[in-house]
């Protein structure tokens, strides 16, 4: 049995450490992946290094960190002297993003281009349609075309020009606001008719369960004489507008006067209620279309600090997001509705209270206040000015019925305009500011008291024989390159990174107005204003890969030396244990011959 018993075990013994010799052999297997993962990381490494970028040095200083941009090349400012730098290919056409390429088909012009520069009316085409796509403000577009189409302009004829830029304290701002936009013809004027409008946008009423079209008599007697205008003084009631009555027109400086508040909403008649789907309509009348509260006021602030800079520009865009952010209007407002209401009509609650509850959380109001008492509907639009974003109150009264009010603080819309082109300007990663749906106790808006930032507006002086306008040279000059040498469509062109390297790989080419008044394609390297820096950034994401990267490699080998000192350790155990055993085996074989033997 002892012969048998050690013959079992030194089987056992060779078993095991030829498993231990595997996963030693796996784990040097693993070691030499680790470092070919590092080998990997160590050229992404130093190949990031060498990242460089394209910036935009207008100056010619060699110091400047302006990234370049497909927006900077091709907005006018006086980066680029009001005329296009325009990314070309390697036929000269000009590469347009998705929003210029939509603006060139709706003007009728081939990607081929044209034979020559076509008739007044299919450049006003191509600027209306920059406008309806959002590229430039209406109010640019009308300002443009209502100057003379420069139809040789960048085709060998330049407009003599200085351009320069001023610093304004927040107080001359309201005084150029002041001497610009003093007359009635730069106000805003409620007065539309509600129940035509709102039936026009948003079709039949969702609580008609019959199902028939009650547009005809379910707005005019759920509403009190459609939209309201409620301003305040000093934190009294001033003046009372209603639609259909009386309208009200209003200035940009109006709003932003810190002594009055201007107060727009519905209410319903007495015994009656608004359901909450109104305050969609509040949405489509500040944010629906061109003739839109927020169109209105973008374009009047646009006229006083558009075009100082590409950026004051992107600032102006970003604060007409924010505002739009905060009352996005839901196109599909109606179905949606209508079929949560019947989907709806099983629950405990009334299908109408089910319904509205998710009515009001998905057109975004800022403010549910529902009082089932005998409060006044006033307090609504007293109360209006403490929050952003739009309120809703019910009271019932036990006499009069229910009566509801839907109510939004213009002014504090103008402000958050403001707080947010601020923001921009000193830069969005380091603001303190804040202007979300709610309550103002929770807000942080531009205090020109507290903060002394300075705008920036552009000042220019133009000499040639026509009067010409900058922005409308800049759009012609444009146009003029656009019908003369074709146009090719990249949706991806305004990303800065796969621009620039179109640009570093020869796939795209900037294409620069020369002193002779004609434009010239070139590398991005022949341009004075483009230079290659060094990609600190991208130097600094990288770096900190590679120590992440380095620092796992290294913890994974260290793991692994571990367990291969440790298997090693074990083999060193089973040789000796299997020399012993097998030792003791021949000294047994050895005495079972010997006694026999004897």
């Amino acid at each position: 049995m002892g012969l048998a018993a050690s013959q079992a075990r030194l089987l056992t013994i060779t078993a095991r450490k030829a498993d231990c010799e595997f996963m030693s052999m796996n784990l040097s297997h693993q070691k030499l992946a680790l470092s070919r993962n590092m080998e990997r990381v160590s050229d992404e490494y130093q190949k990031a290094l060498m990242a460089t970028k394209l910036v935009y040095d207008y100056q010619a200083t060699g110091q400047s960190d302006m990234n370049l941009t497909y927006d900077l090349l091709m907005s006018p400012s006086i980066y680029n002297d009001y005329y296009p730098k325009m990314v070309t290919d390697s036929k000269n056409r000009c590469v347009l993003n998705s929003a210029y390429a939509a603006a060139a088909r709706a003007a009728g012009i081939p990607a081929e281009g044209l034979i020559g520069t076509p008739s007044s009316d299919i450049r006003n085409k191509f600027i209306q349609a920059l406008a309806n796509n959002n590229v430039i403000t209406s109010y640019a577009a009308a300002s443009i075309q209502a100057v003379t189409y420069g139809n040789s302009v960048g085709l060998g004829n330049t407009i003599s020009a200085t351009v320069g830029t001023e610093q304004i304290s927040y107080e001359q701002l309201i005084d150029l606001l002041k001497t610009t936009q003093g007359s009635a013809d730069y106000g805003f004027t409620l007065g539309m008719n509600y129940s035509a409008d709102y039936r026009a946008a948003m079709g039949e009423d969702p609580h008609n369960e019959g199902g028939g079209n009650n547009k005809t008599s379910y707005f005019p007697t759920r509403v009190d004489n459609g939209e309201h205008l409620w301003i305040y003084s000093g934190g009294e009631l001033q003046s009372h507008y209603r639609s259909g009555s009386s309208s009200a027109s209003m200035t940009l400086v109006d709003l932003l006067d810190s002594n009055k508040k201007y107060i727009y909403g519905l209410e319903s008649a007495e015994g009656s209620s608004l359901p909450v789907q109104d305050a969609a309509y509040l949405q489509y009348h500040l944010v629906g279309d061109q003739n839109s509260f927020l169109h209105w006021m973008s374009d009047q602030f646009y006229s006083i600090l558009g075009d100082s800079s590409a950026q004051s520009n992107l600032a102006l865009q970003y604060a007409e997001d924010a505002i739009f952010d905060l009352l996005y209007p839901n196109s599909n407002i109606q179905d949606s509705y209508s079929t949560r209401y019947y989907n709806t009509k099983r629950d405990t609650r009334s299908a109408n209270s089910r319904a509205d509850a998710w009515m009001l959380e998905e057109i975004g109001t800022s403010v549910i206040n529902t009082k089932r008492d005998s409060a006044k509907m006033g307090e609504v639009r007293d109360a209006a000015d403490e929050y952003i974003g739009i309120t809703y109150k019910t009271s019932r009264d036990k006499d009069k019925g229910d009566k509801s009010s839907i109510a939004l603080d213009l002014s504090t819309l103008a402000q958050v305009y403001l707080t947010a082109y601020v923001e921009y300007m000193q830069g969005v990663e380091n603001t303190s500011y804040r202007y979300d749906k709610g309550k103002m106790s929770y807000a942080n808006l531009y205090d020109p008291n507290e903060d002394d930032f300075t705008f920036t507006i552009a000042s220019e002086s133009v000499i040639d024989d026509g009067g010409s306008d900058m922005t409308a040279q800049f759009y012609d000059a444009l146009f003029n390159q656009i019908c003369m040498n074709g146009w090719t469509e990249n949706a991806q062109i305004d990303d800065r990174e796969y621009m620039t390297e179109m640009m570093k790989n020869g796939m795209v080419f900037i294409s620069s107005m020369s002193d002779d008044g004609y434009y010239y394609q070139s590398s991005y390297s022949n341009d004075k204003t483009v230079i290659e820096v060094a990609d600190n950034e991208a130097i600094a994401q990288a770096e900190a890969k590679y120590s992440a990267e380095k620092a796992k490699i290294e913890n994974k080998e260290d793991s692994l030396d571990l367990k291969m000192k440790n298997l090693d350790t074990e083999i060193s155990s089973l040789d000796q244990e299997y020399n012993t055993v097998k030792s003791l085996i021949s000294k047994s074989i050895e005495k079972s011959i010997k006694r026999y033997e004897a």
